[in-house]
């Protein structure tokens, strides 16, 4: 089991089976699953402990809840094809009291055809957004790719700033620039 220690995260610590490993006992909430997950969530807590994360998210709060992935208990969206995004992050500047709500997946997505509803999940969220009307509130959706965008094998048809249009950012091996990029990115 691995422990990881972001006071930002909503539950403290996170936990983490090791890989190939056996638990004799069930997590809530649940574990991180995937190494996805845990490099996001590494990433952000880097990030956020930085001088440019600081300046980033300046005089806002930011709060980090993992999301359950089933309908009795997490946040899905019956439009993006019953997608439950792993997580939700909130930024929130007390001043104005304006809330930025995203929804984030960390993930592999080369076998993933490019019409899947999730990759339009960043537009449902805004459709939600504009139905709510609430000025103070913004909704955001980002697929945060762990497979490097010459690894994808979907893509004869779409570039890589077709896919960042799209809210589709590649974690890849650029430390936590794709984090800065989501933070500038939020509406």
């Amino acid at each position: 089991m691995v422990a990881i220690s972001f006071d930002r995260h909503l539950f403290y610590p996170l936990l983490c089976p090791v890989k190939d490993g056996t638990l004799p006992l069930k997590m809530r909430p649940l574990g991180l699953g995937a190494e996805s997950e845990v490099r996001f969530v590494q990433d952000l807590m880097a990030f956020y402990q930085s001088d440019a994360g600081r300046k980033a998210i300046g005089k806002r709060s930011l709060y980090l809840l993992r999301n359950a992935d089933t309908k009795a208990k997490g946040l899905g969206f019956a439009l993006a094809g019953n997608f439950y995004p792993d997580f939700l992050l909130w930024l929130v500047d007390e001043e104005t009291g304006h809330q930025s709500l995203s929804f984030l997946d960390p993930k592999g997505i080369r076998n993933l055809d490019l019409d899947d509803p999730k990759f339009g999940l960043f537009e449902e969220v805004k459709k939600l957004e504009a139905e709510i009307g609430d000025g103070t509130l913004s909704l955001n959706a980002f697929i945060l790719s762990e497979t490097n965008f010459g690894d994808l094998i979907n893509t004869s048809r779409v570039n890589r700033a077709d896919l960042e249009a799209r809210n589709v950012l590649f974690m890849e091996a650029s430390g936590t620039s794709y984090i800065d990029r989501m933070i500038e990115g939020l509406s």
